[in-house]
């Protein structure tokens, strides 16, 4: 049980590095990288919810489902930064 909430933790520090990482690079690079931390909370939200009540389940899918968004966000992100004009 212990290991596991420390996985937990440490996914949710992952987490929070998406939102460093995402606004950094959204201040300092371009503006369409903005969802990236607003992702990345919501992503970090859901993450530390895994250890309450009932929610483990529901919050597994959910985590899923952000993770694939996040990644499909940051590939749209980098075809658009460095496309050819």
């Amino acid at each position: 049980m212990s290991s596991q909430k420390t996985i937990v933790y440490l996914t949710a520090l992952v987490a929070v590095g998406i939102i460093v990482v995402g606004l950094i690079a959204a201040v300092f690079h371009s503006m369409i990288l903005a969802p990236i931390p607003v992702i990345g909370g919501i992503l970090a939200i859901i993450v530390l919810l895994t250890n309450k009540g009932n929610f483990p389940h529901t919050t597994e899918n959910l985590e899923k489902i952000m993770f694939l968004v996040t990644f499909i966000i940051i590939i749209c992100s980098f075809i658009m930064l460095y496309k050819p004009i």
